[in-house]
């Protein structure tokens, strides 16, 4: 619009140009490839994501015959702007802009932009010599002879006129352009017999010369030239006398054999070029089929043939410069003769050349309708064998071969999937070979990317063996080039995807040893995600998976997981606690006292909760040892695992902490959950300190807080039934109170973590409020447990920061310390972690009234988590 010269333009050029630079790799010789397949741009393999504007321009380039180009890191300001002044003066059309790319860098062999091309055979860009044509449309000409010039019947009566005006001689009248003799049009021997009385012969069509089609061509092009001109057709007449009798027959016949099928066919282009093309297609299919031409050098054939059809192509070239001007892309002329030549093609030819040493030559669009049509069929044997052909070709003796491959694979990489078997493995094995092996930097680049875009169809169909060879490439490449894999690790990208083939591996019955082969290929980055995952686990099936696949991982993944709680940040080393409790419990005291000595109270109860979801046999024990180095506010939850482990190992320092004595250090909270604790262990060493809770009187009170002695009278109720009856006789207690007591374990749990007591939904809600460093707020509670409840909240409240819980009844409040919970949406579940005695006492009031007027809870719960 301004002109390469306008200082608009020259602004963009320059922000263009540094953008460019900075895209190109540092380091390494390779630069980065701009590819294209199908309607998207690829760079360097990796798919970019794709607007109207970058599906337009990929369309150009695959319409100009253009399959990528590649920058050189050394690419000079000069050859980029002589591409981007070939962009601007070709416009929409492909030939134009491909013909102006070749010859602003096709020529220069220093050029530090190189064009690759979609051809049969590859043509280097500074010796090719290929004439870009254009795709000729139907409406061409002015309507006094757009009739006759597509009509093939009409077209013969024409040579026939001109035949007959010949053979009257010189004096004879010239038969004008338009009036042509009437022959009947319902047959086409009309224009025979018309032939013959003028002297030719007629024994159908004869083997067919290069020079009989050039000529056949040129007799064409006259014709369009007399549609165009009327007084040219003395010259067209000359020509036609001077045409060799063997060109007159096999036009004629062709002619015939469009008037056939005409009916059938959409008339989509102009017949003059129609028959240019037939005539030209037929007669590379029979060089072809006699041997006398190989299948890489039909697309030389082709060019050769276009070119000869490129004063015919001028003539009808109205149509296309309306097609430019309306924005549309015109395919390559050479490309429509190659595509036309592979439709004629026996099936049987394309399969002996798809399966011989010179399958590289094919087209990779050629390859992928070929291979896509056997699919179809069901036929995966000879899908595989054409594909597993096409990966041999890398190991061609000549370069071009393998560099024609190299780009092939970008375009029909998806293929390999059909077929299935070890066919995409022994791909991404041969490629990853050859990127370790081949010096040539500018094959590397192309290597680089046909290795992505296998990698991430593996990625794409979890082809989890496939995926191992991908690992198994990479390890080779970083030890003879280290900065090339560098560069590719990122762009294949199956460390990203390790979070998804986790969660797969989680919902399958058995684990794939391939997905463990993969796994141990890249164990740092898989023992990361396996222990964030486990992190997030909620169901208890999802956690024996993970420490089943990390158990798989071997020796390996557990120095990766020590490491991690060793060196790594507080979110990532706590989330490697819950694994190590089950793999590495000497490890885990060793190195977890430590830690948690610089964590915050935030972390100190994500350990004991992943120290709960590892459900290790031994964790009772385990978080014995550590709850001297504990948070205060977290104590009383490890206590509660401790009795909901099941290790009666774990009983006698709970004995001591139960008793009243020893326990004035600590708060009374903890001594009453060490008593629950001692009751689900069913331990009978505890007897005689319970009964002293429950029994032990001062002058004429019970020397103990209530609360305390009904937690030691169901503690006695679990370890002795006999205990039941006598407690309510003798010790005062009501029923109603003993009624709300903690919950067992439950074995076939499926979540992660249980509760500890029955939950009772309320007759009518409660109002409370929590308040904490981040002000107050109030919520209404409408379920509740001796262990916390569940309410809606009015603002939004940090998730799992502490609080304070101040539920009012009346004159008296029930007061505690807090953990709040993820809940539902406009929800807040909270956990008491510390409480005195007297207000866990109005608790139990509050849930004994709510049981009265309510329907009676179901105190034996069945495992499974209410909505």
């Amino acid at each position: 619009m301004y002109g390469f010269n306008h200082k608009r333009t020259e602004g963009q050029f320059e922000i263009c140009w540094n953008e460019l630079q900075s895209a190109l790799p540092k380091n390494g010789e390779g630069g980065f490839l701009l590819g294209v397949s199908g309607s998207k741009l690829l760079l360097d393999g990796v798919p970019l994501e794709s607007g109207q504007s970058e599906r337009s321009f990929a369309q150009l380039l695959t319409t100009a015959g253009l399959a990528s180009i590649n920058f050189s890191t050394k690419v000079t300001v000069d050859d980029f702007a002589r591409l981007v002044r070939a962009f601007a003066v070709g416009g929409s059309k492909a030939q134009d802009v491909a013909k102006h790319i070749k010859d602003n860098l096709g020529e220069t062999k220093d050029s530090t932009i190189k064009i690759n091309e979609v051809k049969f055979v590859a043509a280097d860009p500074a010796t090719g010599d290929v004439m870009v044509a254009s795709q000729i449309a139907a409406q061409t000409l002015g309507p006094e002879f757009k009739q006759w010039l597509n009509d093939p019947q009409k077209l013969l009566q024409l040579i026939a006129a001109a035949e007959g005006a010949r053979a009257g001689g010189e004096g004879g009248m010239m038969v004008p352009m338009g009036s042509v003799p009437m022959v009947p049009a319902g047959s086409a021997g009309a224009a025979t017999e018309g032939m013959v009385a003028a002297g030719m012969a007629f024994s159908g069509t004869v083997p067919l010369q290069e020079q009989e089609v050039v000529q056949a061509i040129r007799l064409l092009t006259r014709f369009g030239e007399v549609s165009k001109d009327e007084s040219k057709t003395p010259i067209l007449q000359q020509e036609l006398s001077q045409t060799d009798p063997n060109t007159k027959l096999n036009l004629q016949q062709l002619l015939e054999s469009l008037a056939a099928n005409l009916p059938q066919q959409e008339n989509d282009s102009p017949l003059l070029m129609k028959a240019a093309e037939h005539m030209a297609i037929r007669f590379a299919l029979e060089r072809y089929q006699k041997g006398e031409v190989k299948v890489n050098a039909v697309h030389q054939m082709m060019e050769h043939m276009s070119r000869q059809m490129d004063t015919l192509r001028q003539i009808l070239k109205i149509q296309e410069d309306k097609m430019g001007k309306a924005g549309l892309l015109v395919e390559s002329h050479a490309d429509i003769l190659d595509r036309m030549f592979w439709a004629e093609v026996p099936e049987a030819g394309k399969r002996s050349v798809l399966l011989s040493n010179e399958a590289a030559c094919v087209p990779p669009r050629n390859i992928r309708q070929f291979v896509e049509l056997v699919l179809e069929r069901g036929d995966k044997e000879t899908a595989g064998g054409i594909l597993l052909n096409y990966v041999n070709c890398l190991d061609a003796k000549d370069a071009e071969p393998r560099r024609k491959t190299a780009i092939g694979f970008s375009q029909i990489a998806d293929l390999y999937v059909g077929p299935g078997g070890s066919l995409m493995s022994t791909a991404i094995r041969k490629v990853g070979q050859q990127l370790a092996n081949d010096p040539d930097p500018e094959q590397q680049s192309l290597l680089s990317v046909a290795f992505v875009r296998l990698s991430q169809e593996a990625a794409n169909c979890k082809n989890f063996s496939a995926l191992g060879e991908v690992c198994a490439a990479m390890e080779n490449v970083a030890k003879q080039r280290p900065v090339l894999a560098n560069d590719l690790r990122p762009r294949i990208g199956v460390e990203n995807r390790l979070p998804e083939f986790i969660e797969e591996a989680l919902h399958l019955p058995e684990l794939p040893q391939d997905l463990i082969q993969v796994l141990r290929r890249t164990s740092q980055a898989a023992v990361e995600h396996l222990a964030d995952r486990f992190f997030r686990c909620m169901r208890r099936e999802e956690c024996d998976r993970m420490v089943e696949l990390v158990n798989q991982l071997g020796e390996t993944g557990l120095v990766q997981l020590r490491e991690m709680l060793r060196t790594g940040q507080s979110r990532q080393a706590s989330s490697a606690v819950g694994l190590l409790s089950r793999l590495d419990v000497a490890t885990l005291l060793e190195l977890l006292p430590l830690r948690l000595k610089e964590w915050n109270r935030f972390y100190h109860d994500i350990v004991v909760r992943q120290i709960a979801y590892g459900a290790a046999p031994d964790r009772g024990r385990t978080l014995l040892e550590l709850l001297e180095v504990l948070d205060p506010i977290v104590l009383p939850q490890a206590v509660d695992e401790i009795g909901m482990s099941g290790d009666r190992t774990a009983a006698p320092p709970l004995i001591v902490m139960a008793q009243a004595g020893e326990a004035q250090s600590r708060s009374p909270f903890v001594q009453l959950k060490a008593i629950e604790s001692l009751g689900r262990l069913r331990e009978p060493e505890a007897v005689p300190e319970l009964r002293q809770i429950l029994e032990s009187k001062k002058r004429w009170k019970w020397a103990n807080h209530r609360e305390l002695r009904i937690a030691a009278a169901q503690a006695l109720a679990k370890i002795d039934p006999r205990y039941g009856g006598q407690v309510v006789a003798d010790s005062s207690l009501q029923p109603a109170e003993l009624a709300i007591a903690p919950l067992d374990a439950a074995p076939a749990c499926p979540w992660v973590r249980q509760r500890r007591y029955e939950r009772i939904v309320l007759p009518k809600t409660v109002s409370a409020t929590i308040g904490s460093s981040w002000g107050k707020s109030h919520i209404l509670v409408r379920e509740l447990s001796l262990g916390g409840g569940m309410g809606t909240k009015e603002d939004n409240l940090r998730i799992g920061s502490e609080a304070n819980l101040d539920i009012s009844l009346g004159m008296r409040h029930i007061r505690a310390q807090v953990l709040l919970r993820r809940a539902r949406v406009n929800e807040v579940g909270f956990e008491i972690v510390n409480t005195d005695v007297e207000s866990r006492y109005r608790l139990r009031q509050l849930l004994m009234e709510a049981m009265e007027r309510g329907p009676v809870a179901n105190l034996d719960w069945d495992g499974n988590r209410r909505v």
